[in-house]
């Protein structure tokens, strides 16, 4: 007892630290088994289904007890160890909160995502089209690729609305596939360019090649996309000099562990945005001297994201956000035959490249913003007539005001979205509950506050704001003529998930260089205990979601009423 009282008396700053770290560790951890044992945890269920979730349960309480343990022992840590900790974990965790097919779009991104596994296995597309000129070009209802039965005849099953998936998956085929369904079925459905789908691609071929059954094959393709978010992270948290800490609570947000743990290539803009940000902020430093082959690096980071989502190559602008002195002292001056060659090269290689592709891309840009008669309807909606550039040149002013109203009824809705408020494709939205978004954007806020040192020059955040600003305009522009029916509509339709890699790259440049600190660590802790009720939450949203209505008719194939 005296023991105890003399914890308590005097009551300290850093006892009152601990303390403070001991009750929110444990609300978490004590709200969290509380949870899972009303809600999650089943005796009428398989020990697969009970397992499933104890996985979760078990992976967010050690999170926190490893956090917290740092904080009540004064032991050093590190931005990219707790990183590459907790981005493993809450990968996870997110991996089964939110299975396969839950994501936006995910079914046609899991056929696409096959289709890519396909090409890494050496299995050819049947039937497309050889006519000379169009050699290649796929044929609706007559090409077709081939698919592993069971991942063919069993995902229908999982698409369908929750909490059945949980069900079907975990008592599903994890490491083996029954020799019946081991045989190759034609799939018809035409897959998305698989440049796309590189990584999920390589863990389905992956999972395949090990013999994985249907459960395997799902989750190891989501996994590699989570894997991407894990080492892009964890590299460019060792890499950069301002916003290490902002980083990693944007990395931990629902919304990005979500699309980076789905079939979405969404994952592709928002990973290789924030490490073009990266390379130029680490190049700009200093210390570091810049060689040619820098330049190819930033070339290959902008070239990979054209396909994914074109609007952010205008980032491509943060080159300059690298002081040009230092290529002309570190490579210029460098009396080195190899930078010459490798600074010539890519010179040529440039000009041949804007020569081969520009034209085509600017006659995307053209058709997309002009030729509003090959697009005259909206994406949503083939009744409604689409917002054209023309509208636009017609009435300049009542556009900006348009946009202007778009910009302050959506923002609200924006912020909480890109953190995480709803999850899933548009007919699930999976709740998350309102209080930990508004904790988790508040410690977002606080941090940018609190962690205070030295920051980016002026004249870089002038570079870096241009390429906000101009991605932000182009977001806006796509969306006006891809989005936004020229009439009956308040305002333009924007989607958030375009804004994800704005707001973070904006909240990296605005960190300091802070070095690792208590502060700091409670804040990550505190996010975290969030995200622990937060996804509690979506499980019970997601586990409530049909109640009082009967299993969908497909399911009663395999026994589910």
């Amino acid at each position: 007892m005296e023991k105890l009282k003399s914890f308590f008396y005097p009551m300290t700053m850093d006892k009152a630290f601990k303390l403070g770290t001991v009750l929110v560790s444990a609300f978490g951890i004590i709200f969290s088994i509380v949870f899972f044992c009303l809600n999650a945890f089943d005796t009428s269920k398989t020990k697969f289904y009970n397992g499933y979730f104890a996985l979760i349960l078990i992976v967010m309480i050690a999170l926190t007890i490893y956090l917290a343990r740092f904080l009540l022992l004064d032991k050093e840590w590190s931005y990219s160890k707790i990183y590459l900790v907790l981005a493993i974990g809450w990968s996870i965790c997110m991996q089964f909160v939110m299975p396969p097919i839950s994501g936006a779009d995910e079914v046609q991104h899991f056929y696409s995502a096959y289709h890519c596994s396909n090409i890494y296995l050496g299995m050819k597309d049947h039937d497309f089209d050889t006519t000379p000129g169009s050699y290649g070009n796929w044929i609706e209802g007559t090409s077709y690729f081939y698919m592993r039965a069971e991942d063919y005849y069993k995902l229908p099953y999982i698409d369908v609305t929750f909490p059945y998936q949980y069900q079907i998956l975990a008592d599903g085929n994890w490491v083996h596939t029954d020799d019946d369904m081991k045989e190759l079925v034609q799939c018809y459905t035409k897959p998305t360019q698989a440049r796309r789908y590189l990584l999920s691609g390589l863990g389905i071929a992956i999972a395949r090649l090990l013999g994985f059954g249907f459960s395997g094959v799902v989750f190891m393709g989501r996994f590699m996309n989570s894997l991407t978010l894990i080492l892009a992270g964890w590299v460019c948290i060792k890499l950069l000099p301002v916003g290490k800490l902002q980083l990693l609570m944007f990395s931990l947000f629902p919304t990005t562990l979500q699309l980076c743990a789905s079939y979405s290539y969404d994952n592709m803009s928002i990973l290789f945005s924030f490490i073009l940000l990266t390379v130029c902020l680490y190049l700009s430093q200093e210390k570091t001297k810049v060689h040619a082959w820098h330049v190819y690096l930033i070339g290959l980071i902008v070239v990979i994201l054209i396909p994914n989502k074109m609007v952010y190559t205008l980032f491509a602008v943060w080159f300059f956000a690298i002081p040009l002195k230092k290529w002309w002292t570190d490579v210029a001056k460098s009396k080195k035959w190899y930078e010459y060659v490798l600074a010539g090269a890519f010179i040529a290689g440039a000009l041949v490249v804007i020569k081969k592709f520009a034209g085509k891309y600017k006659y995307q840009l053209y058709d997309m913003f002009v030729l509003s008669h090959n697009h005259a309807t909206i994406e949503q909606d083939a009744s409604r007539a689409a917002y054209s550039m023309y509208d636009v040149m017609a009435d300049p002013i009542g556009t900006l005001k348009f946009a202007w109203e778009g910009i302050k009824v959506d923002f609200w809705y924006n912020i909480n979205h890109v953190i995480g408020s709803e999850l899933g494709h548009i007919k699930l939205n999976a709740q998350v509950p309102m209080a930990c978004i508004i904790v988790m954007l508040v410690v977002l806020i606080v941090g940018l506050i609190i962690n205070k040192g030295n920051r980016l020059k002026k004249w870089q955040y002038v570079i870096i704001g241009l390429g906000l600003l101009a991605c932000v305009v182009a977001i806006f522009a796509g969306c006006l003529v891809r989005f936004t029916p020229a009439e009956g509509s308040e305002r333009i339709q924007i989607s958030y998930r375009y804004l994800i890699p704005v707001y973070m790259c904006m909240c990296i440049a605005l960190g300091s260089d802070a070095k690792e600190n208590k502060k700091a660590l409670a804040l990550i802790l505190i996010q975290n205990v969030a995200l622990m009720v937060g996804l509690c939450g979506t499980i019970y949203f997601l586990m409530h979601l049909r109640d009082g209505m009967a299993a969908p008719e497909i399911l009663n194939a395999i026994g589910i009423y």
